[in-house]
């Protein structure tokens, strides 16, 4: 069972490094956009991008989780090959038949979203580009579940680093502004394409099985429809902050919100890219129940231990990364983090409703979820402005876990261990209880108490007896090897 782990946790650290290094890069164009570009550029930009996204999403018709589910539906290579195809065909022409009726109503959508069809020749180019990501997020799928976490992420880096050469190039030299950005887009995703396509040619034989497409879609399209009903859980509240609140609230909610998502990005991000292939892998396993109880238990001391760490240190971090006028953004963060340790929560104990087919019920679950997050929004925004928001949030995520877990349990019963858990949980908040008393004049001295309460979260652990004898074997085995390593390095050094 170990073996898994390290296997889960060896590929789950590649794509960490690459996605952190990746939103490195994309925080160096932060600068260059503010500098070249007006607020009214940054709008527009937001709603091109928000309108390609929900356009795009429901183009998918949830091919990419299709192909992870049919893919190990069949062990001859031939069958595994015609799942590719089938998806990349599928994903090819039904991408060109929506940019073609997109690109023909372009005028109308413009005037949709913008009030005026003079936006029409920036919606052509977002929705090229849109065509662009459908065609390539199936081969790098595919790379994903033959967990060529390495190639991965060289292609992730290569495409974040001519992003970042092309958005100069574009916007410093050639002031193209908006445009500029979106051709960025374009041309990148372009060349990114050719590439996979003609690396997926050499690897397979493209055919077409209809009789493979109607239950890839019938398994698909509830999962897109499950998406949309996320979209609007996780960004209705800003409409609703604008309309009950005033711009100031939606400003202070959106810096919580980018450090409340954080245990989504540098967690659930790196860790599904392995997991969402290697789940349907391990069905087979005589002890696999066993496998994802305990792996549920390490990936929530993850979470919980992200998201300690933030909520200890949010204050200072606040203090030093933003101007005096988002201070209150630390307030809303801890209620914001914790919805998104649930959404961690309901991606994984979703696994029964996957392997059962049964993904209508995550179409249910989400569009429930957004119906309950749309109330909470009505309700508590006008009271509590930006707090209202992020509790109708953790709402609305809690529903989504109680239900999804209920419903995937009577699919595939898994024995989680829910008494660890539990006890994580209580020991976590204590923690947090305990820092947030601190209150130290001297800023750096702050950060390095809270820093060192947040890094004996694992210690405080020990000493409740959280960790099983074999965990702590594991663990007393993997230290000795890196002071193995440490003491080979060192020598060799002085040698």
């Amino acid at each position: 069972m170990f073996s898994v782990v390290k296997s889960i946790a060896k590929h789950s650290l590649i794509y960490g490094v690459a996605d952190v290094l990746s939103k490195s890069i994309g925080f160096l164009l932060i600068p260059l956009y503010t500098h070249y570009l007006t607020p009214s550029d940054y709008g527009t930009l937001e709603l091109l991008d928000l309108t390609s996204y929900i356009v795009g999403m429901l183009s998918a018709m949830g091919i990419a989780n299709s192909v992870v589910r049919y893919y190990y539906e069949y062990t001859e290579k031939e069958k595994k090959e015609q799942v590719i195809s089938v998806a990349m065909i599928t994903v090819w022409v039904g991408s060109l038949m929506i940019f073609a009726v997109s690109v023909l109503f372009s005028k109308q959508i413009s005037t949709l979203v913008f009030k005026s069809p003079d936006y029409n020749r920036l919606f052509m180019i977002i929705f090229a580009s849109m065509v662009f990501n459908l065609s390539n997020e199936i081969p790098l799928t595919i790379l994903r579940i033959e967990q060529k976490s390495v190639l991965f992420v060289t292609i992730s880096l290569i495409k974040t680093t001519m992003s970042l050469v092309v958005n100069i190039i574009l916007i410093v030299y050639f002031g193209m502004g908006v445009r500029g950005i979106l051709f960025s887009g374009l041309i990148v995703t372009g060349l990114l394409g050719v590439f996979l396509v003609i690396y997926q040619l050499r690897k397979i034989k493209f055919s077409y099985n209809f009789e493979l497409l109607w239950p890839m879609l019938k398994y698909g399209i509830p999962l897109a429809w499950s998406t949309f009903g996320m979209f609007i859980v996780s960004f209705s509240n800003r409409f609703f902050l604008q309309r009950l609140s005033n711009l100031s609230e939606v400003g202070i909610y959106s810096l919580a919100y980018r450090f409340g998502f954080m245990p989504s990005v540098i967690v659930m991000g790196p860790f599904l890219l392995v997991w969402a292939p290697k789940r349907f892998d391990l069905v087979n396993e005589p002890n696999a129940k066993e496998i994802y109880s305990v792996i549920f238990t390490y990936l929530s001391f993850l979470l919980i231990y992200t998201g300690l760490g933030i909520c200890i240190l949010i204050k200072d971090i606040i203090t030093i990364v933003a101007d005096p006028k988002f201070s209150e953004a630390y307030k809303y963060v801890g209620i914001i983090l914790i919805a998104y340790i649930f959404n961690g929560a309901v991606v994984y104990v979703q696994f029964g409703i996957h392997l059962a087919k049964k993904t209508k019920y995550l179409a249910y679950a989400t569009l429930m979820a957004a119906a309950v997050g749309i109330a909470g929004n009505v309700l508590l925004i006008p009271r509590l402005q930006a707090l209202g928001a992020a509790i109708a949030t953790l709402i609305s995520f809690l529903f989504l876990l109680i239900y999804t877990h209920i419903v995937s349990q009577k699919l595939y019963y898994v024995p989680y261990e829910y008494g660890r858990i539990i006890k994580m949980s209580i020991i976590a908040l204590t923690m947090y209880g305990i820092a947030s008393l601190i209150n130290l004049s001297n800023l750096a001295a702050s950060i390095i108490v809270k820093f060192l309460i947040a890094l004996s979260f694992p210690l405080v652990l020990h000493i409740f007896r959280f960790f099983k004898l074999e965990e702590l074997a594991k663990i007393s085995e993997i230290r000795a090897r890196l002071f193995n390593l440490l003491r080979a390095k060192v020598g060799a050094i002085k040698g």
